[in-house]
Order: C-alpha cells, then structure tokens, then sequence
C-alpha cells in the first residue's frame, strides 16, 4: 500500500518543466552514487554489531523478549532486521541496501515538501544539500533507525501537510498517507515518535474547524495502532536513557551545526552567500510564514525536549537523535528565495553539490574513514606485525568480543587457524563484552580485568623480552596503558588513527625516524630558571637524575614547581595530546603523590587528569619515571584557558624530581567522530 501511494503520489502530482526534471534527476543520481559507491566494502559499525547479533533467535518472540525489550528502542527496525538477516544472512551489502534506499527516497521526499511550502528552487536546494552532507550520507550507509526514520518522518510530513494545508476532503488519501507515516515514526524510534507529536499537535493549530474531528481522529487511529508496543515502550522509559552517555553541554547545539555542515569553512561561506542571494532575491509573500515557523519548530523542538530530558532525567541526546528534524533546518535556511529560472536552479545545484561532494570526499574523508572498520583493522595490523616480527613483538589488543569473534571466525582478518581459535578461546572467557588480552606466543595470553591498572600493565610489560609491543584498540580504550608503556618501549614506529580506534607499533630501540613528531616541548632540568614553570622549591645538588640539581620535595610542600601557559600557545587543535614526564626518587620506594594535568578558566579547574607517581614504582631502580598522557576533550574558546602540569604532594610524601618535560604531539582527528 505504501509503494503504491507513493507511486501514484509521484505520477499525479510531479508535473516540472523539463529540465527542472533533469536538475531533480541529476540530484538523485548523485544521491545515489555518493550512497552506493562500494557499498559492498562498507564496514559494520558497533551499533549495527550490536542490532544484527540481537537477530539470532529462533522466534519473532524470543526476539522481542530477548533482543528489543531492555534494548530502549521500538520493535520496528529490530524486527526488520531480524527477517533481512534471515533471508541474506549477515552481509553488509543487503542488511544495508533497504536503509539506502531510505536516504535516496528522503531526498526525494524533501524535495517535494520545500517546494510543496514553497518553489521549485528552494525544493532543488534543500534535496541537493540532503543528497550530498556526510550527515544523511552516512547514516544511508547505516542499518539503524536513523535514516529509516528520516524517511518516514518526511514520509509523514508531505501527506499530513497536504491534509492539513491543501486538502478540502474530510477523507483521502493525504490522511491516509499521514496516519501510515506516523505509524511507521512510533515504530521505528521514540525520537521520531515525538517528531510525529510534533507534528500533530502543529496540525491541531492550522486545521480547518470542519475537518478537525477527522484529524482528531486520525490520531486516536495512531494511538491505537500503537497500543500494542506499550509494555515495550515502559520498559524503554524504566531504563530512562544512556548511561555512558554524559549530559549535553551549553556548546551542544553549535557543535550540531558545525557536525551537519562539516565544519566547513567553504560551506559556510556557501551558506552565507545563499542567503544573502536570498534576501536581495526573496520571496515576499508574507502567507509563506506560517511554514517558516513550521520549519523552525520541526527543527528546534526535538532538540529542546531531548536537551531538557538530558538534563533533568538521564542522558540521552545525541547528534543521531536529530537527522529525523534536521531537514527543516535546510528548508527554512532556503525557504526566503524566490523562484528562478530552471537554468539558474541547475546552476546553484552544481555549485551547491561540487562544494558539499568535495568537503564530504576530501575535508571529511568519508570513504576512507567510514569505509574502514576499528575491529579489523587492529586485526589485520596485529596479524602484520606478527608476520613482520615473528617471537620478537608482544601484542596488547583491547576490543569487543563479539564484533572480534565475528571477523575470526569469518577468518576475515588472515590469522591462521590456531591464532583464531585460541584468540577467541580467551576472549570467551571474559564475562562482559569488552576484553583486553596480551600475549607473545598464544600459549601464554594474559587477560586484563576491564578496569587494569598501570601497575596491572607494568607487570605484564616487565615479562616481556620482545623489541616490539604492538598496541591496537577499538571501543575500549584504557587510558592506563599509555602511562607506562614509554618506560617499555619508549620509541613509537607507526601509528593508525581511525574512527573509536587506534593502532600503535613501539620499540625498545629508537628508529631512524621517529613516528611522533614534537609539536611542542619545554623542560625543566632544575639546572636553570625557565619562564614557563613557577619558582622551583628546594633545589638540591646532592642527588640527580642528570646534571647537578635536583628539586626536593619536603612533607610541608603540596605542590611542585608548575608549568603554566595558555591553552592556545600549547594547543592548536582538539586532536592533539599532552605527554608530562617526571623522574623521582624516592628512598623509601613509596611515593603516594600525584603527577597532574589541570585546564582552567578564570582561576577555576575546569578539566584534569592525573597517575599516581607509587604506580611506576620499580624496585630495581633508584630513580622512576612518571608519565601522563592526556588526549585532549573537545575545549571551546580555548584563548581564554590555561593549562597547568604539576605535583600535588598531597599525603606528605619525602622524595626527589628531575627532568620535569613537556611534550605535545599530533593526535587522532578521527577518534570520537567520522
């Protein structure tokens, strides 16, 4: 019944002059290319891990008790999913292919409601930009309730609008249209439930008085076709929200918008320009202001009520949640131009989309990120440096034991046989998904509790006699491991920055060239002053680690000398991180005071991060290393922050530092974003 609404919808009422029907064709080809190039390489992500092994079951009813309720979304797309899977198995190719088509038919659909609101070029325009940005590009390629939800939100839309705006029957097909779209929104995604109360309760402003008992009625339908998901829906409001999810920041919102338009320079400005052109070309038919108003509500609301919900009840908002409303943000921006000429509209359409393909291609990286999985690649390289290094490379890999088992078994990652079996052999073993293992020869693999400890990896790094550790993780990431492993193998020879994942090779001898590139550095030596680091306090000329001084730290001193600058004189970008290093010596090998990276704003710490110096004990020493390695969060307005790196002696330690250095390196653009 759908097909064939939308078929007849689109025959009747689709009458362009032709190349307006060209420019439209042209869009939604490219739609399609930049959605289906090597659609058969495009990786699974750990979310669609996460539905499709929530799809092994024997029954429609062992999977809504087992794999939807308790899961916090509808039944809809999970159900879906569970008969594609069953009828093509797990293949990338066809579970992703019908949520593909979702992303070109909501190009289409968006279309045909900016120029149902308005004309012809605002239509063109708003379905160019839905064609071509990453953001409805990639959650096309994605099997979620992302996309599918898109499309039944402006699936929804277009008929309601028609009903409500255009439609002088009580009954007809544009109700019809509306009640299955808003059905199909409940199913899918409790977001885009809410955008179809949204929409509903907009329509109960604008409908005429004599239908709107029908319209009122159409509602209870929805309502009612929806009973059935109740006991699933109040399992999903028990859990609330997402709890390693943190509470959206007074920055969330620009970062929406930077994230829908790539934070792109050259869309910005294009963006700029078109609306300039569209106020010294506008439209002045002051009735279209009623779907202005439409536009920004349908945009803003989802976002308001999902940023309160955040707040006050539990986290839950993400970028994600907002795809089913953001199209009306592209209408409204383009919503003031007036009409032009069909080769004008063709002209604006090349530009729009050469700006957009090339920042989705070239600024974004799309098909090479996107199209590369975390999972396998610390596989695969693993698998390398094994080949590379044979008994000579110890390997630390932190990962998800399903998603890893999957690419084993699969024997999609070229280990051999053995090392599959045994790799999941170990794997197994963990009690929850996460698992960290390390290992020379796989008859020795050490299994790391999910929370180790540096001293946990300290004592696995003291067995290893290997020149190479090769360190891969994807979506489970301890921030331990890279305090210590520069004691080990203090020299890094490759690195892979991918999306939730990284790849490390270090070695114990240092390479010809080094991998990491200092940004920027400062020492302290205590040999001399440095203008960066406040007064240094007792420095001695009895004991050091170089040179002939060193600073000592009394029980009567909390904190060490300390270096402190601004933010932005350190840091150019979010992606890089900081590497403190401190060497200490302590007579009673006990040094319970902390080694600490600070981030302040107007005197007050917004951000640290410390390692307790007692961790890097080693008894066969005299003096130790300390390190901390901090990757960086997203800071705003970083020209009014400071960072400060120091010692907080805070239970009376007695012990002596030296060689107290600064470093900062290029980090991984790529880690917590596409």
């Amino acid at each position: 019944m759908l097909y064939k609404l939308i078929h007849k919808n689109l025959k009747n009422t689709i009458k362009f002059k032709l190349s307006n029907k060209i420019t439209l064709i042209l869009i939604l080809l490219l739609a399609s290319i930049l959605r289906f190039y090597k659609s058969d390489h495009i990786p699974f992500t750990h979310d669609e891990f996460s539905a499709i092994f929530r799809t092994q079951y024997n029954s429609l009813s062992e999977l809504i008790k087992f794999g939807v309720v308790g899961d916090g979304h509808p039944a809809g797309i999970q159900t879906f999913l569970y008969y594609i899977v069953k009828l093509f198995g797990i293949n990338s190719l066809f579970v992703k292919l019908p949520f593909t088509i979702f992303g070109i038919l909501s190009v289409f659909f968006t279309y045909l409601i900016a120029r149902s609101w308005f004309n012809k070029t605002v239509g063109l325009i708003s379905a160019v930009f839905i064609a071509t940005l990453q953001f409805p590009v990639m959650y096309s390629q994605i099997a979620r309730p992302y996309i599918s939800g898109l499309f039944f939100s402006l699936l929804m839309v277009y008929y309601w609008s028609h009903y409500v705006f255009k439609s002088t029957k009580k009954i007809d097909k544009n109700v019809i249209g509306f009640i299955i779209g808003a059905i199909l929104c409940s199913y899918n995604h409790y977001f885009s439930l809410l955008f179809a109360v949204i929409a509903g309760i907009t329509g109960l402003v604008f409908i005429k008085r004599d239908r709107m008992l029908y319209y009122i009625g159409s509602g209870v339908l929805i309502f009612i076709f929806f009973i059935p998901h109740f006991k699933i829906t109040f399992s999903a409001l028990n859990i609330g929200g997402l709890s390693w999810l943190g509470k959206p920041n007074a920055y969330f919102f620009t970062d929406y918008i930077k994230y829908i338009f790539h934070s792109s320079v050259f869309i910005g400005i294009m963006i700029f320009s078109l609306l300039t052109l569209s106020y010294f070309y506008r439209n002045k038919n002051e009735g279209l202001n009623k779907y202005r108003i439409i536009s920004l509500l349908f945009f803003l609301l989802p976002f308001i009520v999902g940023f309160l919900y955040s707040l006050i009840v539990k986290p839950i908002l993400q970028f994600s949640l907002l795809i089913f409303s953001f199209p009306f943000l592209i209408i409204f921006l383009t919503s003031y131009s007036k009409e032009f000429n069909s080769k004008i509209n063709l002209l604006l359409v090349i530009i729009i989309s050469t700006i957009t393909s090339l920042s989705l291609i070239i600024e974004k990286k799309h098909y090479s990120l996107f199209y590369q999985s975390g999972f396998s690649e610390i596989l695969k390289v693993s698998n390398q440096i094994i080949q590379k290094y044979p008994l000579n490379a110890v390997s630390i890999l932190s990962s998800n034991k399903q998603i890893t088992n999957y690419y084993l078994q699969n024997d999609l990652v070229g280990y051999s046989k053995t090392d599959n079996s045994a790799l999941i052999s170990e794997s197994e073993k963990f009690e929850n998904n996460l698992f960290t293992i390390g290992w020379n020869t796989l008859d020795s693999i050490n299994r790391f509790k999910e929370n180790a400890t540096i001293e946990d990896y300290k004592t696995f790094l003291e067995d290893q006699n290997s020149d190479y550790l090769y360190y891969g993780w994807a979506h489970n990431f301890n921030k331990n491991i890279l305090q210590i492993i520069p004691n080990y193998y203090p020299y890094l020879v490759q690195k892979k920055n991918l999306f939730h994942s990284e790849t490390y090779l270090f070695s114990k001898k240092k390479p010809e060239e080094n991998e990491e590139i200092i940004l920027y550095s400062n020492y302290n030596n205590f040999e001399e002053s440095n203008k960066s680091w406040s007064d240094s306090k007792n420095i001695i000329d009895t004991t050091s680690f170089k040179g002939n001084h060193s600073s000592f730290i009394s029980k009567d001193i909390e904190f060490s000398t300390t270096f402190y600058t601004k933010f932005n004189s350190v840091f150019k970008n979010n992606s890089e991180n900081i590497l403190a290093s401190v060497e200490f010596y302590s007579p009673t090998l006990k040094c319970n005071a902390f080694l600490v990276f600070s981030i302040e704003k107007r005197g007050e710490t917004i951000e640290w991060r410390y390692v307790d110096l007692n961790d890097f004990i080693d008894e066969n020493k005299k003096w130790q290393t300390a390190n901390l390695r901090v990757q960086i969060d997203k800071i705003h307005f970083p020209f009014n922050k400071k960072i400060k790196v120091f010692i907080w002696n805070l239970n009376k330690e007695e012990f002596f530092i030296d060689d107290f250095s600064i470093k900062v390196f290029g980090g991984n653009k790529n880690r917590f974003k596409y």
